[in-house]
């Protein structure tokens, strides 16, 4: 009974030190100048992608929070576009002849893994805005944001 116990508690130690569990919200895949390399890469053929900003303030009315929804969707949109392009990036190099010894795949792969990054601050950030404005509002007396703040999947 008591090496159950024990066993119990060591596998319950070792999963929540496990690397998943220890992720934080500045992980990342790849170091930043391995990042820059693989957006340098893709660049030509897949262009950039910029986050917006989602910072409001007192004044940020109802409709400039739905003008902001709407970026925050678009961004999206555009971040799977790019991811697309990049993935059709990489697959041009497991063609029969193409170069094998090539790393551009895999820095590709590291500006893949950024534009999926900007993509989740960029829903946790309006998120947060949506919530400040729904409190904001809430202590005006205002109309808050209708719907979720952070998309539905």
């Amino acid at each position: 009974m008591a090496k159950g116990k024990f066993l119990t508690i060591v596998l319950a130690g070792a999963i929540s030190c496990s690397p998943l569990a220890l992720a934080v919200d500045d992980y990342r895949v790849c170091p930043a100048e391995q990042t820059q390399i693989g957006l340098e890469t893709v660049k030509d053929a897949c262009g950039t992608i910029v986050k917006p900003d989602f910072e409001i303030d007192e004044t940020t009315s109802l409709s400039d929070l739905a003008g902001l929804k709407d970026e925050r969707d678009a961004f999206r949109q555009e971040v799977r576009d790019f991811g697309t392009c990049i993935t059709q990036f990489i697959n041009s190099y497991r063609r029969p002849g193409a170069d094998a010894s090539s790393t551009a795949p895999d820095k590709a792969a590291c500006a893949h893994s950024w534009a999926e990054d900007q993509a989740t601050e960029s829903i946790r950030e309006f998120g947060r805005s949506c919530l400040q404005f729904n409190d904001m509002a809430l202590i005006k007396g205002e109309p808050s944001m209708q719907g979720a703040c952070y998309p539905q999947f």
